[in-house]
């Protein structure tokens, strides 16, 4: 049958070859049987979107239809058919996009849509080919391209503004406490990319192509938690990836510990361990007219702990192999490659590596969503925000700016309160809703008697009166204030992973003397502080060095009485929550080491100083 003469068939009667269980056209405007130009067409399918058309064009060989309101899609359709030498081809052409969100949702997102799309019209192509009076030569050939509307409205410009503006500020306010917000702390490693593509061709490269490629992963724990907490761990990955013509192009991609299941993929997960674990890229990229999602699966053959620590030494002993997979947002995971990581691993504490896949995309393999509009400038904010502060005569502009900024609020301290009444507590006993710490460390023992010159007693007074003892990675003085005077003011810095508090305190009593404990004397000297108003904490801590004279033991002894000061931000609040109990305890600990550790150097210096040595016998 030419192909004039099928066009005039399907003209009459369009339910000869639609699928009539999912589609049926039925003519609502025009006199004649024949399809013509005007003619307006419901086609009736399952479910709440009957789609109206009307005929917009037609030839001898071809008729196309434009949708009208009401319809799921917004765009055109043409049927047509041309003679060849050895037959005749039937096409169905279309141009369209999802006329509203519903629309979208049903073809983009969950494929309902889009599914029942092409089944009608593969139908409609193989009762063409009958209805000729032929046979159907192979598979209908699919072909789908996608247009991305580079303008986009004047809603979506506002909304992608607005989210953008928020993430951008929120987190280069977060790098002014912290260099990184997220992932402070990483491992950089080189890497293998070995690809082999999947059974089906996506139009990446990435995806497709069979090669070996050099690259460079870091790897990381996104809050920076303790290793002994599950933490989001990420992998960013970066490689040079070859394109058309020869040239390669700098390409990165970000992962994360996510779900693996069609679900959980789109949600982070904490880990306890680098391998086995699933990383995946949680937001979409574009392949054609799909949206994807790229994982990688360390393999289960080797557990690797969550710690940095651990992660290295495994490095060291052999590669971590992982599973390089892609799949659809809802469909099943596709191995396309794998990815090795080489040891041994380096820390980039001193020289950062920096990963901004909104600069580096992969080819043919673009970001899409609005999270993924919104992560590239929020990215290059922060980016910003670390040069800002490291360019020429930046650091010590900004030094002193820091410097006057605390001399002021030490000056302020004098015009807080104290946020307790220690009057109306007994400190040595607990009390409801406050905890009672007491540390004692014991020190070099000295001779029975008044503490020796020079002598372990002498050298942890030092230690004690200059807050020496503090772990600087924890808490430290940020504006020297001299030694303890009841009712000085002090300033303190404390230090989370990364992030810092000021905190205001005020020194008690200073103990210096003689006391009597429990039927013994100890040669004591010490002082305590308060927390003032604005501080995370209520109470306060007392730190002594005791000598008994009886037995020539020296102690440090540390007690303090505290409770969870009212915070008015809540995401502080809830830090403290889950981790302040956990660093105070850490703080005395430390302490009490450092306080060992330090008398016992200033001891041993001591020894050495010249005039100290023992006498050497002469030869002769």
């Amino acid at each position: 049958m030419p192909a004039a003469q099928l066009i005039e068939r399907l003209g009459d009667d369009l339910n000869a070859a639609s699928p009539v269980e999912v589609a049926v056209f039925d003519k609502t405007s025009g006199t004649s049987r024949r399809l013509e130009v005007g003619d307006e067409y419901v086609v009736h399918m399952p479910g709440p979107w009957n789609c109206p058309v009307r005929v917009v064009e037609r030839t001898p060989v071809s008729f196309r239809f434009a949708t009208l309101h009401g319809h799921m899609e917004a765009g055109e359709i043409e049927f047509r058919a041309r003679d060849v030498p050895d037959g005749l081809v039937f096409t169905i052409e279309s141009w369209a996009r999802s006329a509203d969100r519903l629309a979208y949702v049903l073809y983009e997102r969950l494929g309902i849509a889009k599914e029942m799309q092409l089944h009608m019209w593969a139908h409609f192509c193989t009762r063409a080919a009958e209805m000729s009076g032929g046979r159907i030569v192979g598979d209908v050939e699919v072909s789908t391209e996608r247009a991305d509307v580079t303008e986009p409205g004047r809603w979506q410009r506002l909304l992608a503004g607005t989210v953008t503006a928020s993430f951008a500020r929120t987190f280069a306010l977060a790098a002014r406490l912290r260099e990184r917000p997220l992932h402070p702390r990483g491992l950089v490693v080189e890497a293998t990319l070995i690809l082999h593509g999947t059974s089906r061709y996506w139009g990446v490269p990435f995806l497709d192509d069979r090669a070996e490629l050099p690259g460079q992963v870091r790897l990381s724990r996104a809050l920076g938690l303790p290793s002994a907490l599950p933490d989001v761990l990420g992998l960013a990955l970066r490689w040079r990836q070859p394109r058309t013509g020869g040239t390669q192009a700098t390409a990165e991609l970000l992962l994360a510990t996510t779900g693996h299941a069609r679900l959980g993929r789109h949600l982070l997960r904490p880990a306890r361990r680098w391998s086995p674990a699933f990383y995946g890229s949680l937001l979409a990229h574009r392949a054609g007219d799909r949206r994807v999602l790229v994982g990688a699966a360390a393999r289960r053959a080797q557990r690797v702990p969550g710690g940095l620590g651990p992660l290295a030494r495994a490095l060291d002993e052999r590669p971590l192999l992982l599973d390089l997979l892609v799949a659809t947002e809802f469909g099943p995971w596709e191995r396309f490659g794998e990815l090795r990581l080489h040891g041994p691993a380096r820390t980039d504490d001193s020289e950062p590596t920096r990963f901004n896949p909104a600069l580096n995309p992969v080819p043919e393999l673009p970001p899409a969503g609005l999270l993924q509009q919104v992560r590239g400038p929020t990215y290059t904010a922060v980016q910003r925000r670390r040069r800002g502060t490291s360019q020429g005569g930046g650091p010590m502009k900004r030094s002193t700016r820091v410097l006057r900024r605390m001399r002021q609020y030490h000056a302020d301290l004098r015009r807080l309160p104290l946020n307790f009444d220690p009057s109306r507590y007994d400190m040595s006993r607990p009390q409801r809703g406050w905890h009672v710490d007491d540390y004692r460390q014991p020190l070099p023992a000295e001779p029975p008697g008044p503490p020796v010159a020079g002598g372990s007693w002498e050298a942890a007074r030092s230690l004690v009166r200059n807050y020496a003892y503090a772990d600087r990675r924890i808490i430290r003085e940020v504006c020297h204030s001299g030694p303890p005077e009841p009712g000085r003011n002090m300033l303190l810095e404390g230090r989370f992973y990364g992030l810092r508090f000021l905190l205001g305190l005020r020194v008690g009593d200073v103990v210096d003397g003689v006391v009597e404990r429990d039927g013994h004397q100890a040669r004591v000297w010490g002082w305590n502080y308060g927390t003032l108003e604005g501080h995370l904490e209520r109470g306060q801590m007392d730190q002594e060095v005791r000598k008994w004279l009886d037995t020539g033991e020296v102690e440090f002894h540390v007690h303090a009485f505290s409770q969870r000061a009212p915070i008015p931000n809540p995401i502080v609040r809830l830090g403290f929550i889950l981790f302040g109990r956990f660093t105070q305890v850490r703080f005395y600990r430390r302490a009490c080491r450092r306080m060992e550790k330090l008398t016992k150097a200033a001891l041993a210096a001591q020894r050495r100083a010249p005039g100290n040595e023992p006498a050497r016998p002469r030869a002769g």
